[in-house]
């Protein structure tokens, strides 16, 4: 998946960051972490922990990456995220929670 999102984004936006000196004038410092903490490290746990919880229980803990990215993107990027836009999320959410809270019941049992 992360592939196929690499190849399509490199089609739209050239890396012209490779040849262009970006990475040796700072890039990698920010580029590292990011790609090791953005998509090396969470499916490895995820993946780990998916036996663990099971599927419904899993979907929900997946879920909770919506709020946090629009709270991070208003703190850090300073983007302004409306109340209905919060609605959204909550409706995104509840809807998740609802599907698999009879899943998450009988599997308990």
């Amino acid at each position: 998946m992360l592939t196929g999102a690499c190849i399509l984004i490199f089609v739209i936006f050239p890396p012209t960051f490779i040849w262009n000196g970006a990475i040796t004038a700072g890039l990698w410092k920010w580029g590292i972490p990011l790609a090791l903490f953005g998509t090396v490290i969470p499916p490895i746990f995820f993946a780990i922990g998916i036996p663990k919880t099971g599927v419904g229980l899993s979907s929900i803990i997946s879920s909770a990456e919506l709020p946090v990215a629009v709270l991070m993107s208003s703190i850090i990027l300073g983007e302004s995220v409306s109340a209905i836009q919060w609605l959204g999320v909550a409706i995104i959410l509840s809807a998740i929670i609802l599907s698999n809270a009879k899943k998450i019941k009988l599997s308990r049992k």
